[in-house]
């Protein structure tokens, strides 16, 4: 039984004073607590806490008076703002009033002229966007479209009204607008090239239509208030730019773009169509693969047609008597010459010879005639592919967009072109080539047979004496 008490005040002891547990700690373990000292430690433990706890009772009690004075001040000041409040409120509403009843007075006495300024407004906003990228914005400067857009700005404010010297100023620029359209002019101006430099040159406005600098079509950049030289040029139409510039009146012979004031949007969109090397790029590996092809027919064809060209003269000057380099002809009679024997036996060799001479002449010929008949095939298998890729555009992006269905289709087109672009000549140059070494083939023959005629016309002459 006195193990279990001391156990409990033991453990009374170490829950409820920290002081008697450093105590117990700083005593070695080994050492046993008597009774006595054990309630001696549980009574000074219970004596700290009772002394904190009336501390914290205190300062709670000072806290809780307080938070009591600031919310008294709170309160205060809240009552103090919501007076303020009010009365501004009160002022708003009145100022408001004021401001309305105003507003009507002067829609009254303005009248009619309240509809003009409006009108005002919608005319400088309008022309304002208009010069923003008209082409002529690059001759007058962006001091107009400063003053339009603080003009339109006043007038939708509806605070003043717009001044004469305002109204005059809107009416010159309009004017100004209207005999530039009409008229042909040479100043300086600020020109961007392609690489992004800019420098100061000559400019031809014509109208509002085209600018042209010597020899290059302009093209108006409003964020920069100056011209650009477009990145590609419509070639046949530049000797005009030229003439434009040497002419001081008179008429002269010029292409001019009538769709658009900003500078031609027409010709703007015809000069970045793809060029037809750009449009081979369509064909990817199929077209490269086919104009491989097409190359290798025009090599073959110019070898073989300078051969049977070398061939054709030195044979036509063996067969006339004259002296010619070593050609089929002079081996065909090297042939009979090497054969005294009877007329049927010559003929068997000669047509032996002829033979070997036919190899010798329509060689690669084959070739050719290949890539005329497999050209057209590749370009429709290009033509699958790209469809085939068009389906899967279809599918995956929808009809919605024609440009994701411009790059299958592209390919198909540009496959079956290069395919019937390598097989047309490549047909020609087969006929050519064929036609040419039979027209050869046809004198060998022509020639072998008379000197068979000949030897069998020897063989009965001899046989009859």
């Amino acid at each position: 039984m006195k193990n279990v008490i001391l156990k409990i005040l033991l453990f009374g002891a170490l829950s409820f004073s920290s002081f008697g547990l450093i105590a117990q700690e700083e005593k070695p373990q080994s050492q046993a607590l008597s009774l006595d000292e054990l309630l001696e430690l549980v009574k000074s433990g219970k004596f700290a806490e009772s002394e904190e706890a009336t501390k914290r009772e205190n300062r709670f009690n000072r806290e809780k008076n307080r938070q009591q004075t600031l919310l008294a001040n709170a309160k205060a000041e809240r009552a103090k703002l919501e007076a303020i409040a009010t009365s501004l409120e009160a002022t708003f509403e009145a100022n408001e009033a004021k401001l309305n009843l105003l507003e009507d007075q002067l829609k009254t006495r303005l009248g009619s002229l309240y509809e003009t300024f409006g009108h005002l407004q919608g005319v400088a906003s309008d022309t304002e966007d208009y010069f923003k990228t008209a082409i002529t914005s690059g001759q007058f400067g962006k001091d107009r479209e400063v003053f339009l857009g603080d003009l339109a700005k006043k007038m939708g404010e509806g605070v003043s009204v717009a001044t004469i010297e305002e109204i005059e100023e809107l009416w010159y620029e309009l004017s100004r607008e209207l005999v530039a359209s009409g008229t042909v002019e040479k100043f300086k101006a600020t020109v961007v090239d392609n690489d992004g430099e800019s420098s100061v040159e000559d400019v031809v406005r014509i109208g509002n239509f085209n600018a042209v600098a010597e020899g290059k079509y302009l093209t108006y950049l409003s964020k920069r208030g100056a011209y650009e030289t477009l990145p590609r040029q419509p070639g046949r139409y530049l000797d005009g730019t030229y003439d434009i510039f040497d002419e001081d009146s008179g008429f002269v012979q010029f292409a001019v773009d009538p769709t658009g004031p900003q500078g031609g949007a027409l010709l703007v969109n015809l000069i970045s169509l793809p060029s037809f090397f750009e449009q081979i790029q369509y064909g990817r590996i199929t077209g490269y693969t086919i104009i491989l092809l097409f190359l290798i027919a025009i090599g073959i064809f110019g070898w073989r047609f300078y051969a049977l060209f070398t061939i054709n003269g030195a044979v036509k000057k063996q067969a006339a008597g004259e002296s010619a380099s070593e050609n089929p002809l002079s081996r065909i009679f090297a042939v009979a010459d090497q054969n005294k024997t009877d007329t049927e036996t010559l003929e068997l060799k000669l047509a032996e010879q002829i033979l070997i001479e036919r190899a010798e002449i329509d060689q690669y010929i084959w070739v050719v005639r290949l890539i005329a008949v497999i050209s057209p095939l590749l370009g429709l298998f290009g033509t699958i592919i790209g469809m085939i890729n068009t389906f899967q555009a279809i599918t995956l992006f929808g009809t919605g967009d024609p440009k994701t269905m411009a790059g299958g289709i592209s390919e198909a087109l540009v496959t079956t072109m290069l395919g019937l672009m390598c097989a047309i000549p490549a047909t020609f140059m087969a006929a050519a080539l064929s036609n040419y070494s039979k027209g050869i083939l046809a004198i060998l023959e022509e020639q072998s047979t008379g000197m068979v005629a000949v030897r069998a016309e020897e063989t009965n002459t001899s046989g009859s004496l």
